[in-house]
This record gives structure tokens, C-alpha cells and sequence, in this order.
């Protein structure tokens, strides 16, 4: 009989956490019985159970609306209310609900329920997230393995977060820069595994390009991921074609910043079945970002055999390393985005297309799904750690 793992966070429709949890079940699925419990809204269509169509999953608000049929009838009244925007148990915590049920203790019984019925939890988190603390301690109570899959960057932590963290058995983290921001404040026992692409055979099937000055970004469209700074060093390239790809909450001023110019054309959102698509007319992937994880982009790039300019963000130092693919940048530094275009735009033919081949190498060997599998089996298996 196969042992029950349960994948709890704050897991929406779309998003990086999204892919995370998505490519953690894929990848334990053949050995473990899996459930998905968010604890924020979700629904059937998140990319969380893409190609997982047995996966058990609900969420806090699902499992609120089925307690009771007060918060069933009151939720249908806020969903008439706005329009059927969403489900209705997106609106079980009411004005008129919330004066009759102490929706924290419930929420912390179906936690308590959804460890008891699990064998192991991975949490996809940041150590401040809500009811991490909650969890890990009714976890140690049973004493259940209980693994931190980190999904951001680790900034400073509250002293009243160290206690509720020791109890964890584990973390996973994408890279070794974010171990190190933890165990600085707190030594704690992990395991670096990182991601892999999405759509892998698809982007591995691309031929690897010739050298061209055709520009990709494919990224939520949003501050901290520099698309303004960036689209601002192509209106000063105008022998560069950038194309950009996502949607977010900058995408209308995307939109009016391009408008006049030529060589910066928005694509609208890749859907994840069409990454190639995206990928197959670029030849070099810029990832202008303040902060990442990943980002997962960064391994679809490389999976792809192109070329990245990038910020010194998340775990690119650790993917590129032996590439020869060193072309970093500053976001707040024009100058040193020009300088690593212009080192891309020096390299011959052949080592445009040796850098290319060894970054997919680099991917093969290393970041395949193959690979992550057996880092995940093993993780919980052997109870991995440094």
C-alpha cells in the first residue's frame, strides 16, 4: 500500500507555487498516495493538478463550505451577491457567517484532520506564511515527517518563527544562495532540489538557434521583475527585437510604454503547451528580475539551448555554472545590461553555439524531470540531508 503525502500551502490557479507543487506530485505520484490541501482559493483548473486528474485536492474554503449549511447558504447569498465571480465557497467568511463561527478553529481541524489521514507533508511555503506554524506543530505532535519546500526568497526571520521552525524535519530549497540566507539565522537540515521545465520533451526538441539579436522575456508582468527597467534599455536598443510574454498587473502600461516602438512587440500569455512556440523564434532569454527562487523560466531557457542574460537572482548562478554563460547584470545599471549584450553580441558563431548546447547539457544533466524524481524519492525515502 502505497503511504499517503500530503502537499499543503497557500496553492492558487496559476503560479509559481503552482508549477512547485505540480512537479512535486508528478514526481512522487507512482509512489505515494497524494492529497493537495490549500489554504487559499483554488479550483479543479489550477496548475497544481495539471495532469494529475486523481489527485485528491480541496482547500480551507471548500472544506468550510461543506462543514455546514449555514456557511453553505450564506456563501450562495455573497456569490449571487457578486456576480458569480468565483465558486461559492470563495465567499464562506462573511459579515454574517463570521458572526457565528470561529473560522481559525476550524480551519486548524481541518489541519489537524488532513495530517492525521497523511503519512508525510510537504509544505510549499515561506517560513511566514499562514498556518505553517499551526501545521508543523500538530505534525510534531504526531510525529509525522514534515518537509519546507521554500518557494522565495529567505529574508530575515522573526526571532518567534526559530522554536516553530526546529520542529521541521527538513527544507528543500532551490539553491544553495537560499539555504545559506536561512542557516545563517537558524542551522537547520536540508536538501537542494530545484525545478523542472514545463512541457521538458517539447523545448528539448528545438533545434538550438543561430546566433540572432532576438530577445525573449516570458515572466509575470509585475515591479519586482524589472519588465519596465528592461522594455526601458530596448527602447534604447533599437537594433534588438525584444519579445515579451505574461500577463500581471503591469500589463496595460506594458502596453502603452511599447506602443511606439518597433522592436519590442508584446505577445500576450504563453499557454504552458505552447512554451516552444515562444522559445523557437529567440535565440537569448533575459531575466531582468530584483528577486527570484528560480525563476523556472531560467531552466526552460536552458532546456531550450538558449542563451541567458540575467540578474544575479535565485539559483541561475548555480544552473549556469561550466556553462560559459556568464552574462549578468544589475537591474539598477543600464551600463552593465549593455555590457552583457555586447559580450553576447561579440561571441563568434561557434561559441554562440557552444554555450547554447552546454546550457542544455547543463539541464540534461542536472535539471531533467528524471533527475528531480529521484532527488524528491530520495528526500523522503532516506530522510536526505547536508
Amino acid at each position: 500500500m502505497k503511504k499517503k503525502l500530503l502537499l499543503f500551502g497557500p496553492i492558487g490557479d496559476f503560479g509559481g507555487r503552482d508549477v512547485e507543487v505540480n512537479i512535486i506530485a508528478q514526481s512522487l505520484s507512482n509512489h505515494y498516495e497524494i492529497s493537495i490541501v490549500s489554504t487559499k482559493y483554488f479550483t479543479r483548473k489550477s496548475y497544481a493538478l495539471r495532469n494529475l486528474p486523481s489527485v485528491s485536492a480541496t482547500s480551507f474554503q471548500q472544506e468550510l463550505y461543506k462543514s455546514s449549511c449555514f456557511i453553505r447558504f450564506w456563501a450562495y447569498v455573497m456569490y449571487l451577491k457578486n456576480n458569480k465571480k468565483q465558486q461559492p465557497y470563495a465567499y464562506v467568511q462573511n459579515a454574517v457567517s463570521k458572526r457565528f463561527f470561529n473560522f481559525e478553529k476550524k480551519k486548524e481541524a481541518i489541519v489537524t484532520r488532513c495530517i492525521t489521514e497523511s503519512d508525510v507533508v510537504i509544505a510549499c511555503v515561506q517560513p511566514s506564511s499562514a498556518y505553517l506554524k499551526t501545521a508543523l506543530e500538530i505534525s510534531a505532535r504526531q510525529k509525522k515527517p514534515f518537509w519546507i519546500r521554500t518557494t522565495g526568497t529567505i529574508r530575515t526571520l522573526q526571532p518567534e518563527m526559530f522554536d516553530f521552525l526546529k520542529k521541521a524535519t527538513g527544507f528543500i530549497h532551490h539553491s544553495q544562495a537560499n539555504a545559506l540566507n536561512l542557516n545563517r539565522q537558524l542551522p537547520l537540515p536540508y536538501v537542494i532540489i530545484d525545478q523542472c521545465a514545463q512541457e521538458e520533451q517539447k523545448l528539448l526538441a528545438l533545434p538550438i538557434p543561430e546566433k540572432k539579436m532576438v530577445f525573449g522575456y516570458l515572466g509575470r508582468l509585475s515591479p519586482e521583475k524589472g519588465i519596465l527597467e528592461l522594455i526601458r534599455f530596448f527602447q534604447n536598443y533599437p537594433e534588438g527585437q525584444l519579445r515579451i510574454s505574461g500577463n500581471g498587473p503591469l500589463q496595460q502600461e506594458v502596453l502603452d510604454t511599447i506602443k511606439d516602438y518597433d522592436n519590442i512587440r508584446y505577445l500576450g500569455q504563453s499557454h504552458p503547451d505552447e512554451l516552444q512556440l515562444f522559445f523557437a523564434p529567440i535565440s537569448v532569454l533575459i531575466i531582468p528580475s530584483h528577486e527570484e527562487s528560480g525563476p523556472l523560466v531560467g531552466l526552460e531557457a536552458m532546456a531550450s539551448g538558449r542563451l541567458i542574460i540575467s540578474t544575479e537572482v535565485g539559483a541561475m548562478k548555480e544552473r549556469l555554472a561550466g556553462t560559459k554563460n556568464d552574462f549578468w547584470f544589475q537591474i539598477n545599471h543600464p551600463h552593465s545590461f549593455f555590457d552583457s549584450l555586447a559580450a553576447v553580441n561579440a561571441l563568434p558563431n561557434e561559441a554562440f553555439h557552444e554555450i547554447a548546447q552546454n546550457n542544455r547539457q547543463r539541464y540534461l544533466a542536472e535539471y531533467q524531470f528524471s533527475a528531480i524524481q529521484q532527488k524528491y524519492r530520495n528526500c523522503l525515502e532516506n530522510d536526505v540531508t547536508p
